[in-house]
């Protein structure tokens, strides 16, 4: 599949995994977040609404009260984990978001999984989990990535093997929000949910048979950058291991998450 080329990212991509360079936010980036930012927020349905709430400077300042009420470390997660719903937007075109950014009960963490994509060639649904951070001490951008990435493997793998209704629960609901007005994907996606729901409720719940992603979003200078074979062998054990279904591992990396921030801003005046 033909990668889009976006000035200021550096995009490659394997058959199990990813890793993408930020070195700039350049104007085509940042178009590319105006034209994204509603439907990752809100879902693509509320997104193609005309209500006022949902168009971009109001999906700004919302996004901005959220994010301004958090601690540090919430605040570099949450810019984390919009790049990480910017960028499968843009590059992993083969999939629909089901799930929307923002909780859309309470301004609080969303609960359950960062991100729900559903695979419309396979009809699959795909669990995203997204773990965010600086260069970790005493380690450099490699070691730190695999750290993120083992993170997320162990988090994921645990919620998946736990017979948590409210999971998902959160993710139907979210896709109902996200999907309201696209009737055959809704409905593909609450089949999917529904039977796993099931097995949840009959306490059969398991990894071993989801489809996931795991995303690291490193921020740390570009002067040290992840490698392709760091990438690429923890992907091999987790194939040769097998906790999930199938996997692929997205690898992040900008040097600082602050002049998104100041972007979003200026954008909101």
């Amino acid at each position: 599949m033909p990668i889009a080329i976006v000035t200021g990212i550096r995009f490659q991509r394997r058959n199990e995994f990813a890793i993408c360079h930020i070195d700039h936010l350049s104007n085509e980036i940042k178009e590319v977040i105006r034209n994204q930012l509603s439907a990752v927020c809100y879902g693509l349905s509320k997104a193609a609404s005309v209500r006022k709430t949902y168009n971009y400077k109001n999906t700004l300042k919302e996004f901005l009260k959220r994010y301004d009420s958090k601690s540090s470390d919430t605040k570099l997660g949450m810019i984390g984990e919009l790049l990480t719903h910017i960028l499968i937007f843009q590059f992993f075109t083969e999939f629909n978001a089901v799930s929307p950014y923002f909780n859309l009960e309470e301004r609080s963490i969303k609960k359950g999984f960062d991100v729900i994509l559903y695979s419309r060639g396979k009809k699959e649904l795909w669990i995203t989990e997204v773990k965010s951070g600086e260069r970790h001490q005493n380690k450099n951008a490699g070691e730190t990535i695999i750290t993120l990435l083992g993170t997320a493997k162990r988090d994921l793998e645990k919620r998946l093997n736990e017979n948590e209704v409210t999971f998902w629960e959160n993710a139907i609901n979210g896709a109902t929000t996200a999907l309201a007005n696209k009737k055959d994907m809704k409905d593909a996606v609450m089949d999917i949910l529904g039977e796993i729901g099931d097995e949840v409720a009959e306490e059969r719940a398991k990894s071993t048979d989801k489809n996931v992603i795991l995303v690291a979003s490193l921020f740390a200078s570009l002067t040290d950058e992840i490698k392709e074979y760091e990438v690429n062998n923890f992907t091999g054990k987790l194939s040769k291991d097998k906790p999930f279904k199938n996997v692929i591992v997205f690898s992040i990396q900008k040097a600082t998450y602050q002049n998104v921030v100041d972007f979003l801003r200026e954008e909101a005046k």
